[in-house]
This record gives C-alpha cells, structure tokens and sequence, in this order.
C-alpha cells in the first residue's frame, strides 16, 4: 500500500489503520538483519515482506533489528495472516478493501471540492459581482482534471455515474470562470466577472451592451452554481445509497448561498428532483442553460 498517495493520506488523516511493507531482511548491507546469503533478487518478494502499521515499521528496524528476528518476524506473519483468513471469504476481504479505497477517493473529492466550506464558494459565484481569488480558480481547475480521470468500480454505478454527472458540471463552470472572469487591475490575485465599462469610456449604447453582458455572464454563473450543488449533492446521495448511509449525515445537505453580505444573502438546499435524479445524466449541459436564461431573461433567482 502507497501511504504516499492522496487516498491514503485521507485515510490516515481519518484514524484508518494503514499498513507499510517492511522488510524482514535488508537488501542493503549493514541494514536490519541483513543476510548476504539470502537472494537479492527475492528481497522485495512476498516471502521477504510483512504488512506492519508505521510505528511498528520504525520499532522492528530500531538499533539495526536486533529486537526482532527474521524467524520472530516470519511467526507473526503467518499468526496474522491465519486470523485475518479466519471468518471470512476472500471475497468479503477484497470488498472490503474495494469499500475503504473508495471511501477515500470520496474523502479526497470532499476535501478538493471543498464541500464543508460550500455556502462559502457559492457566495462568491453568486454575489452582485462574482469574485474568486486565483489560488481557488487554480483549484477548480486541478479537481476538473483529478474528478475527470477518476476510474470507479462498476460495483458502484450510482457512485460512478453520479461523479460523471458532476464533472461534467464542474467544467462547464470552470470554462466559465475562465473565460467570462478577469484579474482585476491593481489588485493582483483576485478574479472578477468581467466589465468593459469599467475599463474605457463607451457611449450609451456601448455601456447598455456591457453591463448586460456583464449581467448576462453573472446569471450564468450563478446557473451553474445552482447546478453544481446539485450535481455535489447527487454524489453525496450516491455515496450513502452505495457505500456508506451515514456519509456527511451531521453535515446535511450542500447549500447554496444567494448574494453576500448579512442582510443580502439567502441560503437555499438545492437538489435534484427525484425524477432528475434517476436520469443517467440530470445536468442539462451548458448550451441548454445559457438558453435557459436567455428564456427566463436572467437566473432562476
């Protein structure tokens, strides 16, 4: 197991025991227990490796092993080994297996998406003039790219379809970010929906051309952001139907928060309805809402 990657990291973040592959006799001289007899091309072999926890890992290596034997090693090994079979097919272990790692992605999605901060995000897109600061526009980008090369079990084709659904989404937002946002002059690192009548003089009907260009651009944000809680909350429905009924149960629902400002915000739990949800794909796709608002003349405030 890779306790360097992401998955693991939020398991172990999470209080999830992790193994670590050790070495029961050092391939390199002078190392604990090292054995030059022993082949050096069976070093990293099966017979040569047992699962321990970190500490455990650093506690037989202490002092060069001399606290453990290779013999002492290769007991424990096969007395864990006999009660982990016990009881238990190796079907059930390896879903059980499948079970946690795919918690995980879960946990690391939840983290990059940010989903404790969510009314927080929200309130940015859908404020009187969206701003993001480029460190969170560059976030956005990186889980576009992670949610997109996702690969799920098929035992999970709620949890599955649910993440194509959001990524899906999720894109479409950043496109729009992307293209309908600038930096703002004088005031490196922050992000705002762009406004031409703010940079040069324009003649009336110039300036009624920006600002409902501005405005047009603002309520297809905040469409997106009502589409994206959507989306969030649809995996989080998916995760507890499949994997884990209590996942994010003290959290709730992922809101959405309309405007900014103590007297100008309003939080709304947005989602799915039941027929949307047993769609393949509820999301309506970026051409079909742009023509929503163009059709409603504005957001669905």
């Amino acid at each position: 197991m890779d306790l360097k990657d992401e998955e693991s990291k939020t398991l172990s973040a999470a209080g999830v025991p992790l193994g670590e592959e050790a070495h029961m006799i050092s391939g390199a001289p002078g190392g604990p227990r090292h054995d030059s007899s022993y082949p050096q091309a069976r070093i990293d072999s099966y017979e040569n490796l047992i699962l321990l926890c970190p500490t455990h890992h650093r506690l037989i290596d202490k002092s060069g092993g001399v606290g453990f034997s290779v013999e002492s090693l290769r007991r424990m090994k096969v007395v864990h080994e006999t009660k982990q079979r016990a009881g238990k097919t190796d079907e059930q272990r390896r879903r059980e297996e499948m079970e946690l790692r795919v918690l995980a992605v879960v946990e690391t999605w939840a983290e990059k998406a940010e989903l404790d901060n969510w009314d927080g995000f929200t309130s940015y897109l859908n404020s009187a003039v969206p701003r993001l600061n480029a460190e969170h526009v560059d976030a956005l980008v990186t889980e576009v790219e992670w949610v997109a090369t996702r690969k799920w079990p098929e035992a999970y084709p709620g949890i599955r379809r649910s993440f194509v659904n959001y990524s899906q989404v999720l894109r479409d937002t950043v496109g729009h970010i992307r293209k309908a946002m600038d930096l703002i002059d004088g005031r490196e690192g922050i992000y705002e929906m762009y406004r031409a009548h703010k940079h040069r003089l324009m003649s009336q009907e110039e300036y009624d051309q920006s600002l409902a260009e501005f405005q047009f651009n603002t309520d297809v944000l905040y469409e997106l952001a009502f589409e994206l809680t959507k989306a969030a909350n649809l995996v989080c429905d998916a995760v507890r139907d499949e994997l884990d009924p209590l996942y994010r149960l003290e959290q709730g629902v992922l809101p959405l928060r309309v405007g900014a400002g103590l007297f100008g915000s309003e939080l709304l739990a947005e989602e799915y309805s039941e027929s949307e949800s047993r769609l393949n794909s509820p999301y309506i796709g970026f051409a079909a809402l742009l023509e929503r608002v163009k059709v409603q003349g504005g957001a669905s405030r």
